[in-house]
């Protein structure tokens, strides 16, 4: 049973973490603990009224793996919340504790162990991806699928609250076939248990907002290393510019890492790139192959649109990127040119055009289209070793939606299912109405194996068999 005081701490467990970590790694009061008890939460209207006045009772930073065994040993003891965090880039209130308790921050379990010569990742929960993705390239490799907040995000904190992002449209999703090889986790329990779960039986783990175990080590999956220009293209005519943009999407001739598109006024947001823009244009952004682009920008020519933007990814990454702008940072871009700006995850159906259509009409003013070309699946191509494509690429995106109420963002959620564009909803912590969850119940049962107590990240998960700090 939980405390009565709801899962605050007590000053003996507070002293007790201290010692397990030294008095520099936990925090308990001031600014530092609201900023490490929150995330991007307030991209969403909703979850900015229902989240900004969570807090943990305490932030905890284990150095070791045997610090945290000790952090979680302690917390169990004492019956408490255990909120696992990574680098709070997430936008839906992932690591927000609910209901108090302590967050475990795991951005000093950083380590990238080896970077195998058959291009396998081995690294600790809080290697950020940015340093990730630079020692891949430096040894022939690369990360398979990136967020666009890539150079802060951490490992384990993209797997267990992320999705895809940039690489998507060659080789899918973080769920994609051979990209998450094997995560190593401790149960949360007096006794923490190490429990590894190899190829498929990792879904266990991704995308459940660290509540089905605390993540210790991470094997991934990586793809050659492929050298990108940064191509920008725009075009008066917004139909142009999409077939083409599909059309490159899902050629199988070329090779590329990023398809993204915006219809005006999006691309008048990023304010560091007027300069380069035509203004009052829709716009394309590209990661291609560098031995392909004149033969990218001859095409995109000969179809009508400019570039006005080429500069090659450089190795070290160093900025600017153009994946600052992509994704969900496109939102971020949006809320600080207006803060009445939201957004909405969508995955679009083959006629995604007519569903454009049906949408603009009944909120011309209201929702604005971002796009992102995704492969379902990916693969090696045959007969083309070290050639990857993806296949059954589709139109998803992340449209942004200028928000006025509650009530009226609920209307163009129901409208969007009226014409058959799934929605990952972005406008709760929830789980299981986030968006599609595989395997929820075998989830369920393995999350009360490992948190018999129910002690991680409770309120997440709404179906989970217990959870001893909810309302009567």
């Amino acid at each position: 049973m939980a405390p009565p005081d709801q899962g605050r701490i007590s000053a003996a467990l507070t002293a007790a973490l201290r010692q397990l970590v030294g008095a520099d790694n936990v925090v308990d009061q001031g600014e530092t603990l609201a900023t490490l008890s929150l995330d991007f939460y307030w991209y969403s209207p909703v979850l900015k009224r229902e989240l900004a006045d969570k807090r943990a009772d305490a932030v905890v930073r284990p150095r070791t793996m045997d610090e945290l065994r000790g952090v979680i040993a302690a917390c169990c003891r004492a019956r408490v919340p255990v909120v696992p965090r990574g680098a709070g880039t997430g936008n839906y209130g992932q690591c927000v504790p609910i209901f108090g308790g302590v967050v475990v921050d795991l951005t000093l379990l950083d380590r990238i162990i080896e970077i195998s010569a058959d291009g396998v990742l081995r690294a600790e929960p809080g290697a950020r991806l940015g340093r990730v993705e630079t020692e891949a390239r430096r040894v022939g490799w690369e990360m398979r699928c990136l967020p666009s907040t890539w150079m802060k995000s951490t490992l384990a904190g993209f797997l267990c609250g992320g999705f895809g992002g940039i690489g998507t449209i060659t080789w899918g999703s973080i769920w994609a076939p051979g990209t998450v090889r094997s995560l190593t986790l401790l149960t949360c329990e007096e006794n923490p248990r190490e429990i590894r779960l190899e190829g498929a039986g990792c879904e266990l783990l991704l995308h459940t907002y660290g509540t089905t175990g605390i993540v210790t080590e991470v094997r991934l999956g990586l793809a050659p290393r492929v050298d990108y220009d940064q191509l920008i293209l725009n075009a008066p005519d917004w139909d142009r510019l999409l077939d083409w943009t599909d059309a490159f999407a899902r050629s199988q001739v070329w090779r590329k890492r990023l398809v993204t598109a915006f219809e005006r006024p999006i691309p008048s947001y990023f304010k560091p790139l007027r300069k380069r823009l035509r203004p009052d244009e829709h716009a394309t952004f590209l990661l291609t192959d560098r031995a392909q682009t004149p033969d990218v920008i001859a095409s995109a020519q000969a179809a009508g649109l400019a570039c006005v933007y080429q500069a090659p990814l450089s190795d070290p990454p160093m900025p600017p990127f153009i994946t600052d702008y992509t994704w969900n940072h496109t939102t971020l871009w949006a809320i600080n040119h207006d803060p009445a700006i939201t957004y909405l995850q969508a995955d679009f159906g083959e006629d995604f055009r007519a569903q454009f259509a049906q949408l603009k009409q009944r909120f011309p003013d209201e929702v604005l289209l971002h796009l992102e070309w995704m492969a379902a699946h990916a693969g090696p191509a045959e007969g083309a070793p070290g050639k990857f494509v993806g296949q059954d690429v589709r139109v998803g995106g992340i449209p942004l939606v200028h928000f006025t109420t509650e009530a009226r963002l609920r209307e163009i959620l129901e409208a969007c299912a009226e014409i058959g564009i799934y929605i990952a909803n972005p406008h709760t912590f929830v789980l299981e109405d986030g968006g599609r969850i595989p395997n929820l119940d075998g989830k369920r049962t393995f999350r009360s194996d490992i948190d018999p107590a129910g002690l991680l990240n409770p309120g997440k998960m709404k179906t989970a068999a217990l959870n001893p700090f909810a309302p009567a």
